[in-house]
């Protein structure tokens, strides 16, 4: 089973998101260049930050 991470994070008009990786989506998806945050509640797109990423790969390192 793989391991799974949140992201508590603020789209840039400023809504709440909350998004779950699993660590082989979220490793494949950096490494294509495919990963995109998406707000639903404007249709924003956005590249998470590199404290993002670092949360979200900490998580990951902590489940070890």
């Amino acid at each position: 089973m793989s391991a799974h991470a949140t992201l508590d994070t603020v789209c840039p008009n400023n809504h709440n998101l909350t998004v779950s990786f699993s660590r082989d989506d979220f490793e494949a998806a950096l490494k294509a260049g495919d990963l995109v945050l998406h707000c639903n509640t404007c249709e924003a797109n956005w590249p998470p930050s590199k404290e993002d990423i670092a949360n979200v790969r900490e998580q990951f390192n902590d489940e070890k």
